[in-house]
């Protein structure tokens, strides 16, 4: 069965920028968040280091800076001190 093609009249997506946050390091792993558009809306993912090298290049993206990423954790900290 073959599925029909559907045509959208809705704009193409904007590119958002894609962002990376390092949170933890050695020699054969790098745990870090992945976002776009919005460091504070993340996934965390977990890779070698060349294929997280690789990954940051593939998507062009920029690294979150250490003040940007202390920042967001007192702001995910507030959060997480309401809801407990």
């Amino acid at each position: 069965m073959t599925m029909p093609i559907v045509h959208s009249t809705a704009p193409a997506p904007r590119h958002v920028q894609p962002y990376v946050r390092v949170t933890a390091r050695d020699s054969q792993w790098v745990e870090f968040e992945f976002s776009l558009g919005d460091p504070a809306l993340y996934v965390e993912l977990v890779m070698r280091p060349d294929q997280f090298t690789a990954f940051c290049a593939a998507q062009c993206a920029i690294t979150v800076s250490h003040l940007l990423g202390r920042s967001l954790e007192r702001e995910r900290d507030k959060w997480s001190e309401t809801v407990a």
